[in-house]
């Protein structure tokens, strides 16, 4: 499920270095905050890392899926009640030619609170 354009949308892009910096606007009335959970909306953790798989695709134009989830860390709720806008920061995008791979870290966080902190290895789909 393609959540772009849908549960969020991209309100800003820009590349820092070897990395990029996306600013993404939360569908509060999406029907995923329905379920998870009514009257307290929570985005789950899985939707935090597609969106993460969808970013790096923008970034990219390319196609990737998840190889290796190398570690994760939830650190804070993310709502989009009291959060609507919320970064995603990929630091240190690493190519792997012989493997067609891409590794990266990536932080999602907003002003002062950090949500989530992601290492993955993405496969180029074929």
């Amino acid at each position: 499920m393609i959540l772009k354009n849908s549960l969020y949308t991209i309100a800003d892009k820009k590349t820092e270095g070897s990395g990029v910096f996306y600013q993404i606007l939360l569908d509060k009335n999406h029907f995923i905050y329905k379920a998870h959970f009514p009257n307290e909306p929570i985005t789950p953790g899985v939707c935090i890392i597609q969106i993460a798989k969808e970013l790096l695709e923008d970034y990219l134009h390319e196609e990737y899926e998840i190889s290796y989830i190398k570690n994760i860390k939830f650190l804070s709720v993310l709502s989009p009640l009291s959060t609507p806008t919320v970064a995603y920061v990929f630091d240190k995008v690493t190519f792997l030619p012989e493997t067609n791979e891409c590794k990266t870290q990536v932080q999602v966080q907003q002003d002062n609170v950090l949500f989530a902190k992601l290492s993955i290895i993405f496969k180029k789909s074929h």
